[in-house]
């Protein structure tokens, strides 16, 4: 079957793929989730209508923005009437509106989806441990943590574990969920923390993902805010 689990039956939902998106996309190019939903639109090629906010401006707190998304957080998405929010939930609903072949990076096979579906959940433990260790550091100048080290280690463990004999998270093939859990790997580049030597799966992900041509064009923002922090 390859790529993308099983075949579509006559009465499976296709993908409106023939129509061309316009979709308003606001974002701040240094957030996780963010890069995750510009990873996935340049893997498939769909374009979007970027509109930059300045969360530490207060802008997501306007009473237009708001009204939009009362959660007021970033990214957030309007394609017609519908307004999303939740990276995840934007990327499954993009692929399967706009993608040409949207089982492609979210399978099918149920047995294929459900192994993208835990990496889903696991990523958000995984995120929040390593965003508690490092945005202390980054927003307040604080010292690292080493009680939150020690949560991180142990997300960096059990990660590898997953990644061990796959070539992506969920398997032989990109998913959505590569995109999330990458960009939440690449919080760890403050200061460069040393997530390769003791962890030789993720190591080996990590550079596959970076390899990947659009990985630097979507993340520039990120590795941008960190040279411009003190040393």
């Amino acid at each position: 079957m390859g790529c993308g689990g099983s075949k579509p039956t006559a009465t499976a939902p296709t993908a409106t793929n023939t129509t061309k998106p316009s979709v308003d996309l606001y974002l701040a190019d240094i957030s996780p989730p963010c890069r995750a939903v510009l990873m996935f639109a340049k893997e498939t090629g769909l374009e979007l209508n970027h509109k930059p906010v300045d969360f530490t401006k207060g802008e997501t707190k306007t009473p237009e923005f708001l009204a939009m998304n009362p959660c007021h957080c970033v990214p957030t998405i309007k394609d017609g009437d519908l307004t999303l929010w939740e990276s995840v939930a934007i990327m499954v609903y993009l692929n399967d509106k706009y993608a040409k072949d949207p089982a492609k990076l979210y399978p099918t096979d149920p047995q294929k989806r459900a192994r993208v579906n835990l990496v889903f959940g696991f990523q958000r433990q995984f995120g929040s441990n390593i965003g508690d260790y490092i945005a202390p550091q980054i927003l307040q100048g604080k010292d690292a943590d080493p009680e939150i080290e020690e949560k991180v280690k142990t997300a960096l463990d059990l990660f590898n574990k997953i990644l061990e004999g796959k070539t992506y998270v969920a398997g032989d093939c990109l998913t959505l969920a590569d995109f999330s859990m990458m960009v939440s790997l690449t919080m760890l580049d403050f200061k460069d923390y040393d997530y390769k030597s003791n962890y030789p799966c993720v190591k080996a992900w990590n550079d596959r993902m970076r390899a990947l041509p659009y990985f630097e064009e979507t993340n520039k923002g990120w590795y941008e805010m960190l040279k411009s922090l003190p040393s």
